[in-house]
């Protein structure tokens, strides 16, 4: 099955039972796994010790535009039992387990604490997002004001039901420093941060190398920004073209280089229109992760502006350090938790275009500093590699297996 690999471990009769927030798909006689969970789930059935099973909801969306793996059913080397609709995960369904890895962020899974402690089986829950990003996200999604406050109403309950799960279960995984702050108390709570790239992925020493001398040529070239993800305003994607605006307007000549596709595009093309950006800022729409994203950024971009303004652990920040390019973007709890732990890039105010602007021209005239930050950001990346973070991980949960 996985095109990446994970230690395997001695077997044992141990079962996993992992319950994912994401949906797989049953296409004729296959089953199509998101390539990020695919891989993932690889690293799970490669390092834990026993049998796992894959107890997973059935797609109904569209199949993944990009990165969709097929899976004869026959060759899964894993259990997978399909939930249908709204069915909940059930005794039935944890028979034979020692573990159970839930989903936290899915408010459909908060039972599994409570019923697997009824049940005698140990229970991890993966946690990611803080109840402040919910309600950001909820601030800008809701079509009116009794939507909102309706769906305010929804996350405070859901909230507490998480927190009941939290004392009921065994232990937590917490993908970033948001979700670690603000549940550690609960105990046993590991720390890790969501990435795609694996060492072998990482950018090598000769391209960073080769890529930082560019940035010392005897005529500076501009700047190569770029941003990648959703074109929505929760990541601040309606305020790109606006420090492209004003940088220029400085005098600061930066080429930009937008991957994404979403709400805001359509405004965006016109604004790069309106505002003559159009040799400057290149929209590129939605590209594949493996084979267009990574090549590009590794050899061709100096900073990544990312002005997100929830809190969530966006893989993007992990996967942008791993390419050995530093982060320049609003002070977001996720943001500010990875410069507590490296200098892999500078954080301003919420919203604070203009800070935003100054940041990127002093970073201009001071590209050592970009350099610093650039090898600090492959470094970091290195230590919280894809294959690590997954061993981690698995240990984690063997270790809780072990103590039942």
């Amino acid at each position: 099955m996985p095109a990446m690999t994970c230690t395997a471990s001695p077997p044992s009769d141990q079962r996993l039972t992992i319950v994912p927030s994401v949906p797989v798909w049953v296409v004729g006689n296959q089953v199509v796994f998101d390539r990020k969970f695919h891989d993932g789930l690889a690293c799970y059935i490669g390092g834990w010790t026993g049998p796992v099973r894959l107890l997973a909801r059935c797609g109904t969306t569209a199949l993944p535009a990009f990165g969709a793996v097929h899976i004869n059913a026959a060759d899964l080397p894993c259990e997978l039992v399909l939930l249908d609709g709204s069915e909940r995960a059930g005794p039935a369904h944890l028979a034979d387990t020692t573990v159970v890895m839930a989903a936290a962020d899915d408010h459909t899974q908060l039972h599994l604490g409570a019923l697997c402690r009824a049940l005698g089986i140990r229970c991890v829950y993966v946690i990611e997002m803080i109840p402040e990003t919910r309600h950001q996200m909820n601030r800008l999604d809701a079509p009116n004001a009794l939507v909102r406050w309706r769906r305010d109403l929804f996350l405070r309950r859901a909230e507490r039901a998480r927190r009941a799960a939290f004392r009921a279960c065994d232990g937590l995984q917490a993908n970033g420093l948001p979700a670690h702050d603000a549940y550690q108390r609960h105990g046993n709570c590991l720390l890790y941060f969501d990435t795609r790239v694996s060492r072998h992925t990482l950018i090598d020493d000769r391209t960073l190398a080769a890529r930082l001398a560019q940035l010392y040529l005897p005529k500076p070239r501009p700047l190569r920004l770029a941003f990648s993800g959703r074109l929505i305003a929760m990541k601040g994607a309606d305020h790109l073209v606006a420090v492209a605006a004003r940088l220029r307007a400085r005098g600061v000549h930066c080429e930009w280089t937008v991957y994404g596709s979403g709400d805001l595009e359509a405004a965006m093309h016109a604004d790069v229109a309106r505002l003559g950006l159009a040799g400057h800022f290149k929209l590129a729409g939605a590209v594949d992760f493996d084979t267009a994203l990574i090549p590009a950024i590794q050899s061709s971009c100096d900073l990544y502006v990312m002005l997100h303004r929830q809190s969530d652990p966006s893989c993007t920040y992990l996967e942008t350090l791993a390419c050995g390019i530093p982060i320049v973007g609003y002070a977001n709890r996720a943001l500010a938790g990875l410069l507590r732990q490296a200098k892999v890039g500078e954080q301003v105010p919420m919203d604070d275009i203009d800070q935003i602007v100054e940041v990127l021209a002093r970073l201009d005239v001071d590209r050592p500093a970009i350099a610093r930050m650039a090898r600090a950001a492959r470094a970091f990346a290195e230590a919280h590699a894809f294959e690590d973070t997954f061993q981690r991980r698995v240990a984690h949960l063997q270790q809780v297996a072990s103590a039942a």
